[in-house]
């Protein structure tokens, strides 16, 4: 059963979550040239706005980049789907942490710049539990991760307007 858009746990998410879909949105204003230009992403509707440009893309100065973003919200749908399997296998949730670092390498092809490789490191506290299954729970939940599925297999759909 899949609700909100999650199939991680339909026995927890279902009473909370009754949705079928959930939208969710972002926004990005360039100006300029690639080598001299700025812009900025905006979270959410109202969410915070962070500047991007070609140099924090590039050499990681100041600022974000579109692949920090895939990154951290990599890292997060993860965590949040680790914790979700604990909780699931009847753990105590009292103490879990989950701490997850993505790193997003973007490499200059022959085709042009691709994300080639993204390495997830996880570590979990959770009591009683043993690295074994940590380690199984953790690779279900970069199977069924919603984010890990989009970056597999996304149909990405365009609509293209040109302001006057």
């Amino acid at each position: 059963m899949q609700s909100a858009g999650l199939t991680t746990c339909p026995s927890l998410i279902t009473p909370i979550y009754t949705a079928q879909m959930s939208k969710h949105h972002a926004k990005a204003i360039w100006s300029g040239s690639v080598p001299t230009g700025k812009g900025t992403l905006q979270l959410g509707k109202s969410g915070p706005s962070v500047p991007y440009n070609l140099k924090a893309r590039i050499e990681e100065e100041a600022g974000t980049n579109p692949e920090q973003m895939l990154g951290a919200a990599l890292a997060g749908c993860f965590s949040m789907s680790v914790a979700n399997l604990i909780e699931e296998g009847g753990q105590s949730m009292d103490g879990i942490k989950i701490d997850t670092t993505a790193v997003v390498t973007l490499a200059h092809t022959d085709e042009g710049f691709r994300i080639n490789k993204i390495e997830l490191v996880t570590t979990g506290t959770v009591p009683g539990m043993t690295a074994a299954t940590f380690a199984q729970l953790a690779q279900q939940a970069k199977d069924t991760c919603p984010v890990a599925l989009l970056y597999a297999s996304a149909n990405i759909f365009l609509e293209t307007a040109l302001a006057s």
